[in-house]
């Protein structure tokens, strides 16, 4: 039995991975590594010795293990155990050890056509291993494989690099879909008795989802709520979702201010001494769709009605106060006023101008 310390070098970049740290979810990527090449070394060696079979035991001839992380951005430590045998051939060619350096040479060919975008030919388990390879990683993450041993990873010649962006198109050019996992808001439209769920978002558009962990009766009295969901999901060419492969988190979305604007349902004309108008059903999904288009807006200290139909939400930041209406005619007006000054703005736009409305919401608080 011999044991190789430091193989693969490999390592994950970005915020969640500094000083070292490894999300518990990228474990499940060493997982499905070592699958991808154990398959590669299956293959070759199918196809060198000519069978169509492999040896009875050799799903033991090989063991990846994590023995630490490296300083700095994420770097796994993995050991790999190769299992001889007892009257191994002199060759170096004909050792597991050599097989498995031939598997690696052939991972390290598939994410250079990856990164290059290059046509990549794998066999359908292959596909489904690299299906489950890097589904965690998120936007501004990098995933690195270096050929060469040591922790720089700077060499843009010999490093290869995947994100989310080159993992979808190689994904997408070797298969019809590709797995991934997200997280978001979505609104609740539909349930039926056998607990199918339709839910819709900006981003996502109408998606289903399947849960018999629950009673029907439960999401039913749901219908138009929003709600938070973590999915791994497998998602077609154009993104849009085919099905939903694993439920990680899917709960009513609980905001003090969508609470609020809810409740304006029950205004109707003259709620306000005689005066103000019914909050439309139109105003108050506006309103919500703006909430949830975001997961990092800040509290708002005002969510109120407006005498003329419209609903104003209020924050402040940086020493501004921040005003948001969302009229009754569709339109939106972001407004601002500098405590220490007499500095002001207000801009509004057309109903047809969300994207450039949340663009200045967005950029009041610098973002």
């Amino acid at each position: 039995m011999d044991m190789i310390e430091d193989f693969l070098n490999i390592k994950y970049e970005g915020e969640r991975f500094s000083s070292g740290r490894l999300p518990l979810d990228v474990l499940a990527d060493l997982q499905a590594l070592e699958d991808i090449l154990t398959t590669f070394a299956r293959e070759i060696w199918l196809n060198e010795n000519g069978r169509e079979r492999m040896p009875n035991g050799y799903t033991d001839w090989f063991r990846m293990s994590l023995t630490g992380v490296g300083d700095g951005s994420a770097l796994p430590k993995l050991e790999l155990t190769v299992v001889e045998d007892s009257q191994q051939s002199m060759i170096l060619d004909d050792t597991k050890f050599f097989l498995m350096k031939k598997a690696e040479e052939q991972f390290a060919a598939v994410l250079k056509s990856a990164n290059d975008g290059s046509d990549i030919v794998l066999s359908p388990t292959q596909i489904r291993n690299f299906n489950r390879f890097l589904t965690n990683l998120k936007p501004g993450e990098l995933f690195k494989y270096n050929p060469d041993k040591g922790d720089d990873f700077s060499d843009i010649q010999k490093v290869v690099s995947l994100d989310v962006e080159r993992r979808k198109r190689f994904l997408t050019s070797v298969t019809t879909t590709y797995e991934q996992r997200i997280q978001g808001r979505a609104r609740l439209k539909s349930v039926d008795e056998r607990g199918a769920l339709k839910f819709s978002s900006a981003e996502l558009r109408e998606f289903p989802i399947f849960d018999d962990s629950r009673e029907p009766t439960e999401y039913g009295a749901n219908i138009g709520a929003y709600y938070e969901f973590d999915l791994t999901v497998e998602r077609r060419h154009d993104d849009s979702i085919q099905s939903v492969i694993t439920i990680h988190d899917l709960s009513p979305l609980e905001d003090p201010a969508i609470t609020a604007i809810d409740e304006m349902a029950i205004l109707q004309d003259g709620w306000l001494d005689g005066y103000g108008k019914e909050i439309s059903l139109a105003t108050r999904e506006n309103a919500k769709k703006f909430l949830v288009s975001s997961n990092r807006f800040p509290a708002f200290y005002a969510v109120a009605p407006m005498e003329d139909g419209s609903i104003l939400l209020e924050y402040d930041r940086d020493g501004w106060d921040y005003g948001i209406e969302f009229k009754s005619d569709g339109t939106y007006c972001v407004f601002g006023i500098d405590l220490s000054s007499e500095a002001e703005f207000s801009d509004t736009f057309s109903s047809g101008d969300f994207k450039r409305f949340l663009s200045k919401v967005k950029g009041t608080l610098g973002q």
